[in-house]
């Protein structure tokens, strides 16, 4: 009798969960992007006036890094930070700028270009596919990132011969 009784609260949690539907935070998505001059030395600096990133449509600068603030809810929504200069510490005790941008709401659908304007008047574009969100089996999305039309692995864009003119 036991067994059936946790068979039945088992089976009775698992419709109820799934008529409902489950409450999911999807994580935003942020994007680092590091580029190198010729000789193999950043270029990225928290002063770059000539530095842009567009995303849907609206143009973002290089700022500096502020502190981080807490968010007043337990929910975790995607919050626009926007480019920032961030400082990053290496094992050999040297550290070095990268460009750092988000956050982008993971629970939207978007095929969206992410176009960088570089300081020596170059451009590249990120494209970013985000679609088919799921938690039939768990939270599930099929995400894809380009550079440049070709096919790339994570959110770390790595770029060499940039120049600041």
């Amino acid at each position: 009798m036991r067994k059936v009784h946790l068979l039945l609260v088992a089976v009775f949690g698992f419709l109820t969960t799934a008529c409902i539907g489950l409450m999911v935070d999807w994580t935003p998505v942020e994007l680092y992007i590091e580029a190198v001059d010729s000789e193999g030395k950043s270029i990225i600096s928290p002063d770059m006036p000539d530095m842009t990133l567009t995303f849907k449509g609206q143009v973002y600068p290089v700022q500096r890094m502020q502190g981080e603030g807490a968010l007043p809810t337990k929910a975790y929504a995607a919050f626009m930070y926007g480019l920032i200069a961030q400082p990053v510490n290496t094992e050999d005790g040297s550290s070095y700028y990268r460009l750092y941008f988000g956050e982008i709401d993971g629970e939207e659908d978007m095929d969206e270009d992410i176009l960088l304007n570089w300081p020596d008047g170059s451009e590249d574009v990120i494209h970013y596919h985000c679609s088919g969100h799921s938690t039939l089996f768990g939270p599930t999305c099929n995400r894809s990132w380009k550079l440049n039309g070709k096919r790339h692995e994570g959110y770390t864009f790595k770029f060499t011969g940039k120049s600041l003119r």
